[in-house]
């Protein structure tokens, strides 16, 4: 995968440049957007009105409304427990996807979720990270919070006031988890206490775009950077770079076969391994001049894969990532 020529140098540099753009964009657009809810035309101006999901009543939110737009994807998870229903983190609460039917508003509070991550093996647990929801007085950052009901209900478990993970990963079973925010953390215990790693490697490269740990190996994780892929086999230490040259934007492990892995290049697309990340291939498809920023795959069909994007777009595979459905559109629900 040779990426050291001059084309593919400003291939890069001009992908980086428009996800940049799209950025600063969804950031103009989060702080002009109100909701306009029903008939009646009721502008919402409420502080959560810098953006957020629309609904389907003139009704205050609650939990199980009917979302047709959203900002931002922040996390995109698939546990065993929930096969069937991804969740979706956005920039105003916690979504559940339904392709059969509408896609519905699962927390009560509309918390920015970040580092959002699942238990793989425990009904109903999530973790995420990220800023609290105007009104909650909640401590911003938030910290590390644990949810033990499908992501209806939130608690603070540590670091409140002192992380914002924007990437988390959760292996081993559940037995170890991985935060960045300007170091890696890592906890042995579900989020109760924190070991810090600096990683030298990761902060030279502007930290971890994204993270992957091992579904067995508690000492293995991946991490994607502006600059590629990286592994750390001793609990984040010390780390060996897999393939450099372009960002890399989002990484995930097939629980179900620990040897094969999804990552996402901007210069290369989506790409798999089938031997633990010695060999990649190449998949065939890519977002353009948007990038992947969250890669799910279902845990009992691993032909079947979600990806959302920086550009707010959600896409669903059924076959093994040739071939992907556009399920969401610049932050869109697309309607059948």
């Amino acid at each position: 995968m040779g990426r050291n020529s001059e084309t593919a140098r400003e291939r890069n540099r001009a992908r980086r440049e428009t996800a940049e753009r799209m950025r600063r964009e969804q950031q103009r657009r989060t702080r002009r957007r109100g909701w306009l809810l029903g008939g009646a035309g009721v502008v919402v101006v409420a502080a959560v009105a810098a953006g957020g999901w629309a609904l389907s009543s003139q009704d205050e939110p609650e939990p199980e409304d009917a979302v047709t737009e959203f900002t931002h994807v922040h996390g995109l998870e698939l546990p065993e427990w929930s096969a069937d229903r991804p969740y979706l983190a956005t920039h105003h609460g916690l979504i559940g996807v339904d392709t059969e039917d509408d896609w519905e508003i699962l927390s009560e509070e509309l918390h920015d979720f970040m580092g959002f991550s699942a238990h793989p093996t425990e009904e109903g647990r999530l973790y995420s990270s990220g800023h609290p929801a105007p009104g909650s007085g909640l401590v911003d950052p938030l910290g590390f919070m644990v949810s033990e009901d499908s992501g209806r209900t939130w608690e603070v478990r540590s670091l409140e006031g002192e992380v914002d993970f924007h990437a988390m990963a959760v292996g081993a079973d559940g037995a170890v988890i991985y935060g960045w925010d300007r170091q890696l953390y890592r906890s042995d215990d579900e989020g109760r206490t924190w070991h810090e790693e600096p990683a030298p490697e990761l902060a030279q490269l502007e930290g971890a775009a994204t993270l992957a740990a091992h579904p067995e190996d508690a000492d293995t994780v991946w991490a994607g950077t502006q600059a590629g892929l990286l592994r750390s086999e001793d609990g984040g230490a010390a780390w060996e770079p897999l393939f450099t040259g372009a960002p890399v934007t989002a990484v995930v492990y097939d629980s179900t076969q620990p040897d094969r892995l999804l990552a996402y290049s901007v210069a290369d697309g989506l790409l798999e391994s089938t031997d633990g990340g010695s060999e990649w291939d190449e998949l065939g498809w890519d977002v353009g001049e948007d990038a992947v920023g969250h890669l799910a795959i279902h845990p009992e069909d691993p032909e079947q894969i979600y990806a959302g994007t920086h550009g707010e777009g959600v896409y669903r595979s059924l076959d093994g990532g040739q071939n992907f459905d556009v399920l969401a559109d610049q932050g869109s629900v697309v309607q059948d």
